[in-house]
């Protein structure tokens, strides 16, 4: 009986990839691409310089795929944030946060709404702060994507 039970959970698996394969080569053609040239971190993974390709996977779902070296990282969008209604045009960007020579992914702007997402502070990021106890805040550096 259990050898029936795992096949029943087996086959419905290759369903489930079958059908939706289509589904979410389908969602991820929203790529952009950008040229970032210095290393970064991504939560709580360091990040190379390159060049990048973020895809979207699902509507909470997105992938950051370095090009140079095939590295990818998945992203769950944590906070959705709009932009003001006086910012004109979107345009796709990465937004990064710099303290000193360490840069953090702070956002990504998809460039078809006028709303992106926004990463909270890292452990890390964190502790830089509390390391520079009046350090001015980070420099925003924004990142164009195509």
């Amino acid at each position: 009986m259990k050898h029936n039970n795992s096949y029943g959970a087996l086959l419905i698996l290759a369903l489930a990839l079958i059908v939706g394969a289509p589904m979410i080569q389908a969602q991820s053609k929203a790529r952009a691409r950008a040229n970032v040239s210095f290393d970064f971190n991504l939560d709580q993974k360091a990040m190379p310089a390159g060049t990048y390709e973020v895809s979207s996977l699902s509507e909470k779902v997105l992938a950051v795929r370095n090009l140079n070296s095939g590295e990818s990282r998945l992203v769950i969008e944590a906070m959705q944030v709009e932009a003001s209604p006086n910012a004109g045009t979107p345009h796709a960007k990465l937004v990064f946060r710099k303290y000193g020579d360490q840069y953090f992914l702070a956002e990504i702007w998809d460039g078809q709404h006028n709303r992106g997402i926004a990463f909270p502070e890292s452990k890390r990021e964190h502790e830089i702060k509390l390391a520079g106890n009046n350090a001015p805040q980070p420099e925003l550096v924004v990142v164009a994507m195509k």
